[in-house]
């Protein structure tokens, strides 16, 4: 890992996907970067979320150069990113994936949404050229603070942590159970 990476606890949560649900609001294209399936290590869940690699290979291969790491270590897509897939091909965790922009709805759908009237009858205007982008958590960069679906857990099972932090944790559990 080259920066946090988040973990849930197991004996915290009470799967009220809250975590899924902030992540998919504060993206435009309402698809959450992160899945509650991952890497079980007794208690704790590393899900699949952007590992933040030391020596990530979503960067390998990428014609545009549209993957680079920030000054704390977090690895982020740009907004040049061309939809090729390689990053996707690449990461071996399978934490980069496209995404088609959801299309604007009209003020008319907008409106009909707001008085619970009917949906969108196909009025909605392409984000850009609808092609597919890569998307990948973020660590919700933009919004400062600590991550949306850190921020919207309830019983605080959500957390994120250093490599440090994260090889002490289960450090300690191992101890905790007598199997050192």
């Amino acid at each position: 890992m080259g920066t946090d990476a988040l973990i849930i606890d197991n004996h915290k949560c009470i799967r009220c996907n809250n975590c899924l649900a902030a992540c998919e609001g504060v993206h435009d294209d309402g698809q959450a970067r992160l899945s509650l399936t991952g890497i079980s290590f007794y208690n704790l869940l590393a899900p699949n979320s952007c590992w933040q690699c030391e020596d990530p290979l979503c960067m390998l291969d990428c014609p545009p150069d549209a993957i680079a790491r920030d000054p704390s270590g977090e690895v982020f897509i740009k907004e040049s990113c061309i939809g090729c897939g390689n990053c996707e091909s690449n990461c071996p965790y399978g934490n980069i994936f496209m995404v088609h922009p959801r299309p604007a709805p009209s003020l008319g759908a907008r409106l009909r949404s707001l008085f619970g009237l009917e949906g969108d009858r196909g009025e909605g205007e392409a984000n850009g050229s609808g092609q597919a982008l890569a998307v990948k958590c973020d660590l919700c960069r933009d919004l400062g603070n600590d991550p949306a679906c850190v921020r919207s857990c309830p019983t605080g099972a959500a957390i994120r942590v250093t490599p440090d932090e994260y090889r002490r944790t289960l450090e300690d559990l191992v101890i905790r159970r007598g199997e050192v």
